[in-house]
């Protein structure tokens, strides 16, 4: 028997389903309190278009990988801090590397780590702003030792008059209209008010740690891109005009409404299949197994 004409069959009835679905599904995101999140979202958001200011931004991301072949896993961790220029050769970098068992989790919190060690070194420079990828609230609920959430304080201490952030592209976060009885994330709910440019007020939250401040906002730097979610780590007296001030700062080197810097920072520290599969070849394990072979992944 085929498996190809099944599978294709079940698809067309999954796709049949879901278009005579679609209202009721959609019901539990805009039903009943629906406008009225909304309508608290549009009274937290303010109209704003950023001016480009000159400042030096530093962007921070992470990569891993591994490959699991039987009973072992070789894996690859690297880390960078690279400025919107681009000048690789000037970054800041760090990378782990070796052969054992080794989760996703715990390599996913080794990379955050070394990103606050980057990040922290690159303080000396003393840019204006530092970008890391990615959600500090996110980051915390991962690392369960306090080992982070100490490196984060540590980088605070060490701040003087950088501005440290976390940028991330999606949240899952209803740390905003939880309470008002929202059924989608925070983002989903600013994103329904419009294309044009702004930022929604600074909020205050303490979800993971009493002892470490973060003022969270959501800005779209230009119009008609994705809302970003920024983190502000460290001081809880933001005005709005220092918002606006930041705002400027990372829209002089953005591009669509996303810090530049951040986007090198990623494509400079990407480790590809490719890249582990040839550093496990040069340890011998090219003739190995991998776990997934069979299903050609």
């Amino acid at each position: 028997m085929s498996v190809i004409p099944i599978y294709l069959n079940m698809l067309q009835e999954l796709f049949l389903d879901a278009i005579r679905n679609k209202e009721n599904k959609l019901s539990y995101i805009h039903g009943k309190g629906f406008e009225r999140v909304l309508a608290i979202a549009k009274g937290r958001w303010i109209d704003y278009c950023p001016m480009g200011t000159t400042s030096k931004t530093v962007g921070v991301d992470s990569s891993w990988n591994k490959k699991s072949f039987q009973g072992i896993d070789f894996y690859v961790i690297d880390s960078i801090a690279i400025e919107s220029n681009n000048d690789v050769s000037n970054s800041i970098s760090q990378w782990d590397y070796g052969v054992g068992n080794m989760s996703g989790d715990s390599l996913g919190s080794r990379a955050m780590r070394m990103e606050i060690e980057v990040a922290d070194i690159s303080i000396n420079r003393k840019p204006d702003i530092i970008c890391l990828d990615g959600s500090l609230v996110s980051n915390l609920v991962h690392n369960k030792s306090n080992s982070y959430l100490e490196s984060v304080k540590n980088l605070v201490n060490n701040m003087s008059k950088t501005c440290v952030i976390f940028i991330s592209k999606n949240s899952s976060s209803k740390n905003q209209f939880g309470e008002f009885g929202s059924k989608a994330a925070d983002i989903y709910y600013y994103n329904k008010l419009g294309f044009e440019t702004g930022f929604s007020k600074p909020l205050y939250n303490n979800f993971v740690s009493k002892t470490l401040g973060i003022i969270e906002i959501y800005a779209r730097l230009a119009s008609f891109v994705p809302l970003i979610k920024i983190e502000i780590v460290g001081n809880l007296d933001y005005s709005i005009d220092e918002i606006k001030n930041l705002l400027n700062g990372l829209y002089c080197h953005s591009i669509k409404g996303y810090p530049y810097c951040l986007k090198a920072a990623h494509q400079a520290c990407k480790i590809s299949n490719n890249d582990v599969n040839r550093l496990a070849n040069l340890y011998g394990f090219k003739n190995e197994f991998g776990s997934r072979d069979s299903l050609n992944e």
